[in-house]
């Protein structure tokens, strides 16, 4: 393991996650809608990506981006220092413990995956409310629109649900991120 600091781990995953945001979002966007759309509407992700193209233009690929691209810079961080600082402390047990090298940095497989799972979990508590925002406005056309923006979709879903309809879905996302 190389030498490792809060700091540099939660810029590394901000600077990683807007990357993937941005990278992904017109292929989540294609997923989401054929995902949610009537059987029969799509003929595949080509016929898909066309229909956003020609009936709402090219910004309706990156419909929904805020949400992800305010969140993932929180939730990448996360994962990056919860792994990282689960790794310093697991070594720090190896040296008492007497495993792992002189500076105990030589994990097993499974204090690996300890650290991952930590990670997954400690991101999972970000990443499901922001997920279900995203999708929220992706599902949403131009027209009859309920949310105008991330922070509309969260003010509404919290007065008609509460905090258990921010965190719909949020199980599932802790399994899958475990």
């Amino acid at each position: 393991m190389s030498k490792s600091s809060p700091v540099k781990d939660i810029l590394a995953g901000t600077a990683g996650g807007i990357a993937q945001v941005l990278v992904g979002q017109p292929f989540d966007i294609v997923k989401v809608r054929m995902q949610t759309a009537p059987k029969g509407t799509y003929s595949g992700m080509l016929s898909c990506a066309g229909g956003i193209l020609k009936n709402e233009g090219p910004l309706a690929f990156y419909k929904g981006t805020l949400s992800p691209l305010l969140g993932i810079g929180v939730c990448v961080s996360i994962q990056f220092g919860a792994v990282e600082a689960a790794k310093r402390w697991l070594a720090k047990r190896n040296v008492e413990a007497g495993r792992g090298g002189p500076d105990g940095k030589k994990l097993s497989g499974g204090q690996l995956i300890t650290a991952g799972v930590i990670a997954g979990l400690s991101n999972g508590v970000v990443s499901g409310p922001v997920e279900h925002i995203r999708i929220r406005l992706q599902i949403q056309g131009n027209e009859n629109k309920i949310y105008n923006g991330p922070w509309d979709a969260v003010r509404k879903i919290y007065k008609n649900y509460g905090i258990a309809g921010i965190y719909k879905g949020q199980v599932v996302t802790l399994c899958r991120e475990a």
